[in-house]
């Protein structure tokens, strides 16, 4: 039974009970406001603690974005974690759900075991969240002493240098976020791969609404801002930056050429490592053809030396039997032959069966020289 309090907020009361009755039915306990103006005036009870809010977006007289904006500026609940639900599910509604806060958007009709699920992972990784947060402080306040040291563009520069030799994505991603975060920057990074979509997030992971948003505006051009947040796009992979400068406008205009720049040598290290990746695979592959050919190769030959050997004491057993057979001379040639007839036709199967091998060779080979 979990000890997690979570607030439900619809002004529409059949699905407030509803959404309670998913909640409760995963063993949290439940708290009910029918608007927006009633679940702050039960944030602001002093004793009320919550682990987590699930509200409706559309609300007469304080709709969800205004419920989270407001809760985002009580210091109490700027981390507690809030979960969208409507039935509006475009770019434009969920961009103004991250802009105010939230944490997650689920669409309706609503699936109770997503919610549950959804709710859960976020209480979760908020936890793990709340112990690093000192460690996130600290290493920026460091990361700003070194910018003391060198320019950006220099850091665009290094960054080119210890990547020149990045064959994994994992790696590519700690390189990028050292750099960003010695400038001061949290972002948040996703891959385009020949094996998938990959997100990455210094010190935690991609919440799925992070993810979505990103992924859904890469078809808004190469650079698209949103409140203090911008999205780099190139073909390969996308940069979230989630604390722009924008109340500088001179900083804000430097920092979009620096990472245009940094993004530029992202992109290409992303190429290279999508191309290591596929030839990496493309090996594991010939090396699988290669070893199953040789095993079919000895597994062959151990069948065919034991197939005649079989055939051949069978013919000398006959010979030694066909004495006490009372049989003619003739009627023991004509034994002999459809003997050595079926020995014969056992010897010409495995001489096409190593027709079929030579074929097997020949896609071996095609892999292989196409690798090189």
């Amino acid at each position: 039974m979990s000890d997690s309090t979570i607030l439900v907020v619809d002004d529409d009361l059949h699905m407030l009970e509803l959404l309670v009755l998913h909640v409760e039915g995963a063993g949290y306990a439940a708290i009910r406001a029918e608007n927006g103006l009633e679940a702050i005036q039960i944030l602001e009870k002093e004793n009320i603690k919550l682990d987590a809010i699930i509200s409706d977006v559309e609300m007469p007289k304080l709709d969800g974005y205004e419920l989270c904006s407001q809760v985002r500026e009580l210091d109490k609940f700027k981390e507690l974690p809030f979960v969208f639900v409507s039935a509006k599910t475009s770019l434009e509604e969920k961009l103004k759900g991250y802009g105010v806060g939230g944490d997650e958007y689920i669409s309706k009709p609503v699936d109770g075991e997503e919610v549950v699920l959804k709710v859960k992972h976020i209480i979760d990784n908020k936890i793990i969240h709340h112990d690093m947060a000192q460690q996130i402080i600290e290493s920026r306040n460091a990361a700003m002493q070194a910018m003391n040291y060198t320019s950006n563009l220099g850091q665009v520069l290094q960054f080119m240098q210890v990547t020149s030799e990045v064959t994994e994505f994992d790696a590519l991603a700690d390189k990028l976020f050292a750099v960003t975060e010695s400038m001061g920057l949290v972002v948040v990074v996703q891959f385009h791969t020949p094996a998938g979509i990959i997100n990455y997030k210094k010190n935690g992971s991609v919440s799925p609404l992070e993810a979505n948003v990103i992924e859904l505006a890469r078809n808004k051009g190469r650079i698209f801002d949103f409140e203090s947040r911008t999205i780099f796009n190139d073909k390969d992979f996308s940069l979230l930056v989630l604390n722009m400068p924008v109340e500088d406008s001179e900083k804000y205009g430097m920092m979009k050429d620096v990472l245009g720049s940094l993004c530029d040598a992202v992109e290409s290290r992303v190429k290279f490592v999508s191309s290591n990746t596929v030839l990496r695979e493309k090996d594991a592959t010939i090396h699988t053809v290669n070893s199953s050919l040789q095993h079919i190769d000895r597994a062959y030959h151990d069948v065919q030396e034991a197939s005649m050997m079989a055939i051949d004491e069978m013919i000398q057993r006959m010979e030694e039997a066909m004495f006490g057979f009372g049989l003619s001379e003739s009627q023991e040639d004509t034994v002999r032959g459809i003997v050595m007839y079926t020995r014969n036709k056992a010897a010409e199967v495995f001489e096409d069966g190593k027709e079929l091998y030579k074929e097997f060779e020949k896609i071996h080979n095609v892999l292989l020289n196409g690798s090189k």
